[in-house]
């Protein structure tokens, strides 16, 4: 049997998983807040249900919506598959170049040399990507390759910023530390530079990824051959059907809560050792 005290201490318990959620930094249980999540779920869905907005399609409407756009013919333009793989192979192909041109800029910065180029790219990320439309037009011709260097030039402004203020932030004493064990240039750079920052790193990229996002839409609206995500949502804009635009709203919204699961699961393979701190 149950005793009063194993009884006043459960729902102590359970007070105190319950005053945890609207404390300031609070730290309810992983099954409590996973609870949230579902909840917070929930009480969005039936906003979207119930919305006065007109705006708005209702669920019903986009559903069928997505029904035609899945069953229209492979190679049409309209079709939700192709669209979607056309985008997403862009938005691959123009992170990984960003990612490892915006990482060589960004570490070879320590180098005084190179540390003025290195802001005045910092720079050019106030300034619109269509602002170098005509550059890459007479560089690459409209098409794949022009959609991919606007992709990643604008991407690389700025993860070269944010990779640089990550560098930024090594204390000088690591680098005093150093050079008084006697490191080469090399072992300096590996041991104080390289080696530490590249977990953040793949932070940054997984931030930034994001950003590529609403840069795909606009340059795919602008570049609109080989259709695309971008291509289909200003057609159906341009048309007001609604229910089609939110149909790709909510792809971009799955295809990022994964992209971020795919960079935390690349972060701990690659650097176990970074769980151990984030627990700490």
């Amino acid at each position: 049997m149950v005793t009063q005290v194993e009884k006043n201490n459960q729902s102590a318990s359970r007070q105190n998983i319950f005053s945890e959620t609207f404390r300031f930094c609070g730290e309810p249980a992983r099954f409590m807040r996973a609870n949230l999540f579902v909840i917070w779920i929930v009480i969005l869905f039936l906003f979207w249900m119930f919305t006065p907005i007109q705006g708005i399609p209702y669920p019903s409407e986009v559903l069928a919506a997505f029904q035609r756009m899945f069953a229209s013919e492979a190679n049409d333009t309209s079709n939700l598959v192709y669209n979607t793989w056309t985008t997403l192979k862009l938005n691959i192909v123009g992170l990984f170049f960003a990612s490892v041109v915006s990482l060589l800029i960004a570490y070879f910065s320590v180098l005084p040399i190179l540390q003025p180029l290195n802001q005045i790219l910092q720079w050019f990320r106030y300034l619109p990507i269509v602002a170098f439309n005509l550059v890459f037009l007479s560089i690459f011709t409209i098409g794949w390759s022009m959609k991919v260097a606007m992709l990643s030039t604008g991407m690389a402004f700025f993860l070269i910023t944010s990779m640089t203020a990550e560098i930024a932030q090594i204390p000088k004493l690591k680098y005093e530390l150093a050079r008084v064990l006697n490191y080469g240039d090399f072992k300096v750079f590996w041991t104080v530079v390289l080696r530490p920052t590249l977990p953040a790193m793949i932070d940054i990229v997984a931030q930034s990824a994001a950003m590529g996002w609403v840069m795909i839409v606009a340059i795919e609206t602008f570049n609109r051959t080989e259709g695309g995500i971008g291509a289909a949502i200003y057609s159906y804009s341009s048309t007001n059907q609604k229910a089609e635009v939110y149909v790709y709203l909510i792809i971009i919204g799955i295809i990022a809560i994964l992209e971020d699961q795919f960079f935390y699961w690349l972060k701990r393979i690659l650097f176990p050792y970074t769980t151990i701190s984030e627990r700490a």
